[in-house]
């Protein structure tokens, strides 16, 4: 029993939420699908140099996503880099 106590104390000291396996797992696919879709974006830019409208509907198609106001501002934020605003 100490040492469930002593964990739940330095977690609480430390203010670290506890994750489950399941949600680290998430968060690394997370990771890993916006790292391939900003360097799929970024190839699609330097080719057309499209405006934001259309590199929102680009990655839409491209992996399958329903556009939300996360991915929007993901891709505005994507776009704003590339282009040096």
């Amino acid at each position: 029993m100490g040492t469930g106590a002593e964990t739940v104390y330095c977690r609480h000291m430390n203010k670290t939420p506890f994750l489950d396996p399941c949600t680290i797992a998430m968060r690394a696919d997370m990771n890993q699908l916006k790292e391939e879709i900003k360097s799929d974006l970024a190839n699609y830019m330097l080719e057309m140099m499209p405006p934001l409208d259309m590199c929102v509907d680009f990655v839409c198609d491209r992996f399958g996503l329903d556009c939300s106001d996360e991915l929007v501002d993901f891709v505005a934020d994507c776009h704003d880099e590339f282009f040096g605003n």
